[in-house]
């Protein structure tokens, strides 16, 4: 969530004011300039001099310029990213890591699973170096904020700190690490509400191949074969449609609310697909679970449709989204 807005720093308010100690453009200079022009003596083939009213206004559209520049970028984090200024002190609490270090020791590790790409789970350990015993009966809650967007989401849910946590003189507890988007992410977290310390990981995108198609049952399907597919006719932008989703998994993993969303390449935006309570397991042409949807797309290209399960990502596909017929 956006926090409210700080009034700039003094420095750009000074930047508002006039540079020169006195008018930039004298009565001397304004005289001269008059009786040039009323004696002809401006020759031809030399340049002639800006006019001062002229130079002032550029001046002053130049700070405003600044001003707005220096705001924006404070105000995008995108910005921010291709333009890192280290005297802000922004770019070091974005900088990649692993381990949270606080006076000198070390207090927090995160270990994600495999390449961690976007769209797909990879799962985590995160490592609080501090004895259960000191922790246990507290709680602990994680929550992941993506920069370049300001997208927020539960990375894991707040829970008591219990004696089967402990490993060796730390705590350690596991989640399922599955971000919707590429780029710098940053993980706080939290014990009995305050902050334990926080990790930054750059999340690579994943590849924007189509997904395969594979055989279950009698049907061919579109997705990750033993996790998750759709039945589908040809998909055209902005058509409305339906489609057959089939998951395979745990009853656990199957059971509840079902949100479908999607990006597309080379954007951040991401959008509502589709939603609706109550998936159950269900075995039907060989899978686990599957329930019928309406999507549409609206744009042709290269799509991520993700879907999440009780708000956790449970896999991705690549679809290519085609151009509706004239």
């Amino acid at each position: 969530m956006k926090t409210e807005q700080e009034l700039p720093p003094d420095w750009i308010q000074e930047l508002a004011s006039s540079p020169f100690n006195e008018p930039m453009f004298t009565e001397k200079m304004k005289s001269s300039v008059m009786n040039s022009a009323a004696n002809g003596s401006v020759k031809k083939g030399r340049k002639k001099r800006k006019s001062p009213a002229r130079l002032r206004i550029t001046a002053s559209a130049f700070m405003i310029l600044l001003i707005a520049a220096v705001w924006g970028w404070r105000e995008s984090p995108a910005l921010q990213r291709m333009i890192p200024i280290q005297g802000l002190g922004y770019a070091a609490k974005w900088t990649p890591r692993s381990v949270y270090t606080e006076d000198g020791v070390d207090k927090l590790q995160a270990f994600p699973g495999g390449d961690y790409a976007a769209g797909s789970p990879a799962g985590a350990w995160w490592n609080l170096l501090t004895p259960v015993q000191e922790l246990e009966g507290k709680t602990i809650h994680i929550t992941a904020v993506h920069r370049d967007t300001g997208t927020t989401l539960e990375e894991f849910v707040e829970t008591e700190i219990t004696s089967d946590m402990a490993y060796d003189n730390f705590t350690r507890v596991s989640s399922r690490f599955a971000l919707p988007l590429s780029g710098l992410w940053r993980f706080d977290v939290m014990v009995d509400q305050e902050k334990y310390g926080d990790i930054v990981v750059d999340v690579p995108d994943s590849s924007w191949e189509p997904s395969p198609s594979f055989r279950s049952g009698n049907y061919a399907m579109t997705g990750v074969e033993g996790r998750l597919g759709f039945i589908h006719p040809p998909l055209i932008a902005d058509k409305p449609n339906k489609y057959m989703w089939h998951f395979w998994g745990r009853a656990e993993e199957l059971t509840g609310d079902l949100h479908i969303t999607a990006i597309k390449r080379n954007t951040t935006e991401i959008i509502d697909v589709f939603e609706v309570a109550g998936l159950r397991p269900s075995s039907i042409n060989g899978a686990d679970a599957a329930i019928p949807t309406s999507m549409s797309l609206p744009s042709p290209g290269l799509w991520r449709i993700m879907v999440s399960i009780n708000g956790q990502l449970f896999g991705s596909v690549i679809v290519e989204v085609d151009k509706p017929q004239d």
